[in-house]
């Protein structure tokens, strides 16, 4: 451990940190969304099934980003 890190520090996210973990947390939930989303759409109107393919894309992105949660979440505990 460094001189100038105590025990506290360790497990306090630092401003940086929360900055960045606020900025990556946006795009993660903003670009799947977006993108199976947006492929969903693009699929309805191929084979006129609308909304399913849309709907699932949606879910698709949901569930990856609570994955995604989950992990940076018990990353954050462990430390």
């Amino acid at each position: 451990m460094n001189e100038t890190q105590t025990p506290e520090n360790d497990k306090k996210l630092s401003k940086m940190g929360m900055l960045s973990l606020a900025w990556e947390l946006g795009y993660v939930i903003a670009l799947p969304l977006l993108f199976f989303g947006y492929i969903g759409k693009w699929m309805d109107s191929k084979f006129s099934t609308k909304p399913w393919f849309a709907l699932l894309g949606v879910v698709i992105a949901i569930t990856s980003t609570t994955i995604w949660l989950t992990r940076k979440i018990r990353e954050y505990i462990k430390k």
